[in-house]
């Protein structure tokens, strides 16, 4: 069946056209699915989920291009699964390589104290270069891996964990100065 038919059938809530795509694209689906999850169970759901949000956003969206918008959705459906799996694990990591350079929880327990925190890390950000800044967004706030942040940073990982670690340094430094913690942290 042809893309436009089958996007007609999911526009007027015909289960068949529902059943169409799977038919003809669930193979692909999972195949980007797994490329992203490495695990077929995972994958497997996040192909099922894609297809239940194609099914409630059609209507009111009616995509000229099904494959690319059922594609995307899946792709993100991945994403947020890898994220959701591997952010107990990732903060760890991501949280002991942060832990010298800023206070732990129990000497910021006010909530004034911990906004100023977040407009320090946002002040000292800004101070970087745009490179540096895409850096540290992936690692710290996207929890990319080194690898991955680096790619997506246009460096290489040998340059990336250097960088990353001169931040650190840097960021410590910066919050000593503003009185955050004090140096024997």
């Amino acid at each position: 069946m042809e893309d436009i038919m089958m996007t007609e059938l999911l526009y007027n809530h015909d289960e068949k056209g529902l059943a169409e795509l799977k038919a003809k694209y669930s193979r692909l689906l999972m195949k980007i699915a797994l490329g992203i999850l490495k695990s077929p169970e995972d994958a497997e759901e996040c192909v099922n989920d894609a297809l239940y949000d194609v099914w409630n956003s059609i209507p009111p969206a009616k995509p000229e291009k099904l494959l690319p918008y059922i594609c995307r959705i899946t792709r993100r459906k991945a994403i947020d699964r890898l994220r959701y799996n591997k952010a107990a694990i990732r903060n760890t990591e991501l949280l002991s390589e942060l832990d010298e350079c800023i206070p732990s929880g129990c000497d910021i327990q006010d909530a004034a104290e911990k906004a100023e925190l977040t407009a320090a890390l946002n002040a000292w950000v800004k101070t970087l270069p745009d490179k540096h800044q895409r850096l540290f967004v992936y690692r710290y706030f996207s929890m990319y891996s080194v690898s991955n942040a680096a790619k997506c940073s246009g460096m290489s990982v040998t340059a990336a964990t250097t960088a990353l670690m001169r931040m650190r340094a840097s960021l410590k430094e910066y919050l000593i100065k503003g009185g955050f913690f004090n140096e024997q942290h």
